[in-house]
């Protein structure tokens, strides 16, 4: 972890003011999107900016409850996402370059429909499969999530976590 990352990762979670779930989350996420980043050859360049959105995917949300009376709705966190992000980035002393691609990331990570980029890839598989460690979702929406998935080390996460009982899903052998 280099420095900036290390400051970005710090001032995302003091961002979060001890709020257990999201802070959690943000690790969660983070350490997935690092992992799926690395096993699947990202370029240094790539895996940086994958694992500054892993730490800012969800930055928006606590402002968004602040300022629109609780309601952090997509629409929302896309509104307010851009300037957040360029802040956080800014302050942890990061490149003013890396911010496009960023929040390109933070701002279409729940778009799971059409075409997306291999980071946008990545980085939904984290999120994905730590949303559904935190709410355990039925038989049924574990099947539209893991059709989502599109890396060979994302489809082995989630059908190790996700085993046939519950999804019917066959566990992909990785290496093999």
């Amino acid at each position: 972890m280099n420095h900036a990352e290390m400051e970005l990762l710090y001032r995302a979670l003091c961002w979060e003011e001890g709020h257990s779930r999201r802070t959690q989350h943000i690790l969660k996420v983070y350490a997935l999107a690092k992992l799926l980043g690395e096993r699947e050859g990202l370029s240094e360049t790539e895996r940086e900016t994958l694992q500054a959105a892993a730490i800012l995917h969800d930055i928006a949300i606590r402002f968004c409850k602040e300022r629109y009376d609780g309601d952090a709705c997509q629409a929302n966190q896309k509104r307010e996402a851009p300037r957040l992000v360029r802040l956080f980035l800014s302050e942890a002393g990061c490149d003013p370059t890396f911010a496009p691609a960023v929040i390109e990331l933070v701002v279409h990570h729940h778009e799971y429909e059409g075409p997306r980029s291999r980071l946008l890839q990545l980085l939904m598989e984290a999120d994905l499969l730590v949303n559904c460690f935190e709410t355990t979702p039925d038989g049924a929406e574990l099947e539209k999530i893991r059709a989502i998935f599109r890396t060979a080390t994302g489809k082995t996460l989630f059908d190790l976590a996700f085993p046939a009982q519950q999804g019917g899903f066959p566990a992909e052998k990785a290496g093999k």
